[in-house]
């Protein structure tokens, strides 16, 4: 029955039923999304998140709000620094070395003398090793929380990986810098101390003065967060106007000169690395990249995965990396 209207009011409004207004508040909900899933449906969008291996991980909706961020995501530098190489199953892993010139051979005859410069080459067998991780979760978690669990736990454990890489490459550089130190043609160390205690442009250009000689281009500079702001110190008679306006807008300073600027947790503070292009250094053989698989651990009521790669290493050029050193 209709109710009658208000004589006084500035409005015509008309009463309604609180049926109606119930089902016009489902309806807007339903419109706006939050209408209520039943059993059945919770039960069968959580089998689809489960199953959805699209990505190699699982999504558990985006109309989520995500919890509060500890940390910037982790980004690898190995694959800006050596050339990532696919490799087929059953080769054998190995790569072509010219010696730098050859050897100097003279042959002595009769009418005179010959010379000649032969260039030699070898072959670099590598081997390759693992890196794997295991993250797991607990079922549970799936309901309670209304975070991405699923996805956090494998972005965790990828970035993880990451920093496994770029560990074995800092070991490698440090290994290719201390041999090749004492055998340079030009009798330069390969190790420059930076006499202020901070770096500057001399010290950079120290360092790529030695590669200079040596014929190669240097285009990166690995360093350690830490250090990598003492390039946003430098006055402005060292920069000019143009990079500290850069530096007061905001900007991430990743570039320098001729150089790339990478930085990572991993890199030893007090420590810098320049390296040539990646054509000029090394390879990073893979034979399979990052591989998931299901690792469930029913009796502990654990949701886990297996994640693995298995890849290699070489340095098969080291006269272009240089180490810069703060005491």
């Amino acid at each position: 029955m209709t109710a009658p209207v208000a004589v006084n009011s500035g409005l015509r409004r008309q009463a309604k039923a609180s049926d109606d207004y119930v089902a016009e508040i489902l309806a807007a909900r339903k419109k706006l999304g939050g209408r209520k899933l039943s059993t059945v449906e919770k039960q069968r969008k959580l089998a689809l998140i489960l199953d959805d291996k699209a990505n190699g991980h699982s999504r558990l909706g985006a109309q989520m709000i995500g919890p509060i961020q500890l940390k910037l995501r982790y980004q690898g530098l190995v694959r800006n620094v050596l050339l990532e190489d696919p490799l087929t199953p059953g080769v054998p892993v190995e790569y072509d070395i010219l010696d730098q010139l050859g050897q100097a051979y003279m042959l002595h005859g009769n009418e005179g003398e010959v010379k000649i410069t032969p260039f030699e080459g070898k072959r670099m067998p590598v081997s390759l090793f693992r890196i794997a991780s295991f993250p797991r979760i607990k079922k549970e978690d799936l309901f309670y929380l209304r975070l991405n669990m699923v996805e956090n736990a494998q972005d965790e454990s990828k970035q993880a990986i990451l920093k496994q890489e770029d560990g074995r490459l800092i070991t490698l550089l440090e290994a290719a810098i201390t041999a090749y130190s004492s055998v340079d043609p030009n009798g330069n160390s390969h190790v420059i101390t930076a006499p202020a205690g901070y770096l500057t442009p001399n010290v950079f250009y120290d360092a790529v003065s030695v590669t200079d000689q040596l014929e190669l281009p240097s285009a990166r500079l690995l360093m350690n967060i830490k250090d990598s702001r003492d390039v946003y110190r430098w006055d402005v008679n060292t920069t000019g106007w143009a990079l500290k306006d850069r530096i007061v807008a905001g900007e991430t300073v990743t570039t320098f000169g001729e150089f790339q600027i990478g930085k990572s947790v991993m890199i030893p503070n007090k420590t810098t690395y320049l390296t040539p292009a990646p054509e000029f250094l090394g390879v990073m053989p893979v034979m399979y990249s990052l591989d998931v698989e299901d690792n469930p651990q029913v009796e502990q009521f654990h949701k886990g995965w297996v994640m693995d790669e298995l890849i290699g290493m070489a340095i098969l050029n080291p006269r272009g990396a240089v180490k810069i050193q703060k005491p």
